[in-house]
């Protein structure tokens, strides 16, 4: 009758078409979901985030660290790791009580020392944890 003959894309497209049906019936969803749209990295969004609830600037992870293992020095820096700074308070990690004794003597000194150089009002206290 008036049929053409068919050629090997009309059957392949054919394939894929009637495939996505399957998968859509079986998954519940007409067609598969294009996972690439309306996506973006969260990167792009949090200072816009930050600055809507009021909060600017801040400090960097890497920096508290460096400035941390400048100016506690290399004996004090191998036995503690800065683990957080929340609402301005340093939480330092020390392995040993014998050094979370030291550190609390030099305490004082060490909270000056970090506040000259990464600002007052970014680090207001120091709380030493043994871990």
């Amino acid at each position: 009758m008036g049929r053409k003959p068919s050629t090997g894309k009309e059957e392949l497209v054919s394939r894929k078409n009637m495939r996505a049906d399957v998968v859509g019936q079986w998954v519940g969803a007409s067609r598969p979901l294009n996972l690439e749209k309306n996506i973006s990295e969260a990167g792009a969004h949090i200072e816009a985030i930050l600055e809507s609830i009021g909060v600017q600037g801040g400090l960097d992870e890497e920096r508290v660290k460096e400035a941390w293992s400048m100016l506690a020095g290399d004996l004090i820096a191998k036995q503690t790791k800065p683990v957080s700074l929340r609402k301005g308070c340093l939480t330092l990690k020390v392995l040993q009580p014998a050094m979370r004794y030291h550190l609390e003597q030099l305490k004082l000194g060490l909270l000056r020392k970090l506040q000259s150089e990464l600002g007052a009002e970014n680090v207001t206290s120091l709380r030493l944890t043994i871990g």
